[in-house]
């Protein structure tokens, strides 16, 4: 069975997982907007809490965002205000967009496809809506998975595997760029947006998991976490010597653009 996450009951610590330094976001909004061209109308499904419409509208871009979580909005919503930045934001399904076809000039989807009941009607519908030779972005964080972050991390997904027989987090992987060809638009290679580098130590990670900061613990039962939270420390404790030394971990945005070809003919055409 796969793993449900209402992201209602955390967009208030959303920003605490998946927050850009300054830096980094500014080159991520100014790399998508490059792809986009100044001035492009972009529409973000799963917007969140707007940690990469804002960045990008600061760039020069139009960006509508759609949502189903109500808190994430709220939250997109006052962040937009307090940054003085316009975002057009709708409750929405990404998996049935309200929107009439090829009226976009991108479509942006960042962390979501993989949490999409039907990521593959989502696709046809980011196809749907975007203009002829659009672009379908999708954006990625990468960290380093022999960093403490990555290593515990896999840990920690592992113990809930092992606790869960049978649980597994929802996930579309390759799947997406193959399933984008056939709707004709061929992704190209993955394009580094920014890179930067974050010192943490094992036992910071670990805290944060058991604050459900970290993203692999949203969907988890407080009983589950905990037993989980367990056994990561334990491998933990005989993994480093001293969990309190800060390590260095790199982090990188990677960006891969598809372009979409002539418009598919409707069903029964």
């Amino acid at each position: 069975m796969a793993i449900e996450i209402t992201f209602d009951k955390i967009a208030s610590v959303y920003d605490a997982q998946r927050a850009h330094p300054p830096e980094a976001a500014i080159a991520i909004g100014q790399a998508i907007v490059v792809q986009t061209g100044n001035g492009a109308s972009i529409l973000e499904i799963g917007i969140g809490s707007g940690r990469i419409a804002l960045p990008v509208a600061a760039a020069g871009a139009d960006v509508i965002g759609i949502d189903v979580s109500g808190g994430m909005l709220a939250t997109a919503r006052e962040r937009a205000k307090e940054a003085g930045l316009p975002l057009w934001l709708i409750k929405a399904d990404a998996q049935a967009l309200p929107f009439a076809d090829g009226v976009f000039d991108a479509v942006l989807a960042v962390h979501v496809l993989h949490l999409l009941p039907d990521w593959r009607a989502a696709l046809a519908e980011m196809v749907r809506v975007v203009k002829p030779g659009g672009a379908i972005i999708q954006g990625v964080d990468w960290r380093d998975p022999a960093s403490c972050v990555g290593m515990l991390r896999g840990q920690l997904r592992q113990a809930v595997m092992d606790l869960l027989p049978g649980a597994r987090p929802p996930g579309a992987g390759a799947a997406v760029t193959q399933h984008l060809a056939k709707l004709g638009a061929p992704a190209g290679e993955p394009i580094e947006a920014a890179r930067w580098q974050r010192t943490i130590s094992p036992a910071e990670v670990i805290a944060g998991m058991a604050a459900r900061i970290d993203a692999e613990t949203w969907a988890l039962s407080d009983e589950v976490l905990a037993a989980a939270i367990e056994r990561v420390q334990a491998w933990a404790n005989q993994q480093w010597p001293d969990l309190n030394e800060p390590q260095v971990v790199e982090h990188r945005f990677l960006l891969t653009i598809s372009r979409a070809g002539a418009k598919l003919p409707a069903q029964g055409e």
